[in-house]
């Protein structure tokens, strides 16, 4: 059984048939929130707490793709809070694991 939570970007009874146009765009909003909120959590706690800089790359990537935004590495390493050195280490176990190709393929 599927749970949802309040950062499910897909309502419950989604189907797949749903429009491609309208499920990007909740997609698009859900990342954007998302990433928004995770931005918020690193404001009230102490820096190097809290963190996971692939997920904040692979979201700070999925936003400028669907804004039709090209992603300039260092704007997404910035992104992420991450130096250039380990920016491009995450692309690069982003890209084994395939990703990266998710992403270019949309959804």
């Amino acid at each position: 059984m599927h749970q949802t939570s309040s950062l499910d970007y897909r309502p419950a009874a989604a189907t797949p048939s749903a429009d491609p146009a309208q499920e990007r765009a909740r997609a698009r909003a859900w990342a954007e929130r998302l990433y928004a909120e995770r931005r918020r959590r690193d404001d009230l706690f102490p820096q190097g707490l809290f963190g996971e800089p692939a997920w904040d790359l692979l979201l700070a990537m999925f936003v400028a793709r669907e804004r039709g935004q090209p992603m300039i590495l260092c704007r997404a390493y910035k992104a992420a809070g991450v130096s250039d050195t380990t920016g491009r280490r995450l692309l690069d176990r982003l890209a084994e694991e395939k990703l990266l190709d998710f992403l270019a393929r949309g959804l």
